[in-house]
């Protein structure tokens, strides 16, 4: 099931007022930015690195329903215990549910430049998104074969009753699982999912201090504030606009002019995720995450690390290319409760990571208007992002187009 996807776009907010990644906006000029980003999310990588489809399924083979802690389930079962054949052919079958899933985010940025060298900014992400469910029913129930057994194996009155009633009540169609999510659980009804609002804010201050006439270095330092809309525990399709705790980040990184008309650039970003208090679903077990009992867990999910290399070729004085490939890791995240078991259960597979490469093409007018032959200095970026590898993760794959605008 898609529980949370929050738009990684690395850089986001990174100003380059030329062609150097290390550049910074001159003293007292201003950027306005917007990029609008559009993704599609249809499969995820698991922790084998092998890309699914998003697919949520509900396993009720006789090993499963026994994990469950639930009175009722486990008082039902022991109804068939004094009778083992028919005991291990119980299932309730396997039901799936297909999620895809559609992210538009618009992107608003000012920044300023306090003096050559050094520019701060900030960035606001507005979400729109929505999730379309299917079900369907990848294993019918054994209801029927069990009640053959019971009727007909053994002898006895109860035996030939309790078989009467699993062949009269124990088919499992899609209003029992939206009934059993529902009332029993306590989750919101399933169905089709759309929600729009304020993600998370970033905010930073950007610093040159390396600059030849070859070659430069700049380092980042901000903060993410935890503006965003979360998970709601009740709601099994939603989508997290944000994470719900505070992040610092450091980035570092360079660029090289290899001729005239080339650049190679380089950058790493690393993010430490504070911990904070969230509500969560504590599973019943390691196959089963549907619970209907809710805990306050110390979350600390797992730090962040980016890297990225690209090459800047410039076609023209207002066109260039820019190629770029992008690894991100998060580490195992960590929760702390009075529960022991389901804290190692949600840390489980919590850590993830991706290989992507984008291709970026920019018209610019920078330079254009610093030679007096164009009446603003502008830029716009036409760029698409595809996800080649991954692990525990969605696969997104971005199209951006950004505008900006000196003064």
């Amino acid at each position: 099931m898609i529980r949370s996807f929050i738009v990684v776009i690395f850089s986001l907010f990174s100003i380059v007022a030329s062609a150097q990644y290390y550049d910074t906006l001159p003293k007292g000029v201003r950027l306005l930015s917007t990029r609008y980003v559009q993704s599609n999310i249809e499969s995820s990588y698991n922790k084998t690195q092998s890309e699914t489809p998003y697919v949520f399924e509900i396993d009720a083979s006789i090993e499963n329903l026994q994990k469950i802690d639930n009175e009722v389930v486990q008082e039902t079962l022991r109804l068939f215990e004094a009778y083992p054949e028919a005991y291990e052919k119980l299932s309730l079958g396997s039901h799936k549910l297909e999620g895809t899933a559609e992210v538009n985010v618009n992107v608003f940025a000012v920044g300023f430049g306090i003096t050559n060298r050094v520019t701060a900014y900030i960035g606001m992400p507005i979400y729109d998104a929505s999730v379309n469910l299917k079900y369907s029913r990848s294993k019918v129930s054994t209801n029927k074969e069990v009640a053959e057994i019971l009727q007909k194996e053994y002898g006895d009155n109860w035996a030939q009753t309790l078989g009467n009633i699993v062949d009269g009540l124990f088919s499992v169609d899609e209003n029992i699982i939206q009934s059993g999510i529902v009332n029993t659980l306590g989750y919101e009804e399933l169905g089709n999912w759309s929600g729009a609002g304020l993600g998370d804010i970033e905010f930073g201050v950007m610093y040159n201090f390396l600059r030849t006439d070859e070659f430069g270095i700049m380092a980042t330092i901000g903060g993410v504030a935890p503006t965003g809309y979360v998970d709601d525990p009740d709601v099994l399709q939603d989508i997290g606009f944000g994470d719900g705790q505070w992040d610092a980040f450091l980035e570092l990184g360079g660029g090289y002019q290899l001729s005239k008309s080339i650049y190679l650039n380089t950058w790493s970003r690393y993010t430490y995720q504070l911990e904070s208090t969230k509500e969560l679903r504590t599973p019943y077990n390691e196959d089963i995450y549907l619970s209907n009992k809710k805990d306050d867990y110390l979350e600390k999910l797992g730090n962040k690390l980016s890297v990225g290399i690209n090459s800047e070729i410039f076609l023209t004085d207002w066109f260039k290319l820019q190629p770029a490939y992008i690894v991100n890791r998060t580490g195992k995240a960590k929760y702390e409760s009075s529960n022991s078991v389901a804290n190692k259960i949600l840390a489980k597979d919590s850590e993830s990571s991706s290989q992507n490469i984008r291709l970026l093409a920019q018209f610019s007018s920078v330079k254009l208007f610093s030679q007096d032959q164009f009446l603003l200095p502008a830029q716009i970026n036409f760029s698409y992002q595809t996800m080649i590898e991954g692990k525990n993760t969605p696969k997104v794959d971005l199209l951006e187009i950004d505008f900006r605008l000196y003064f």
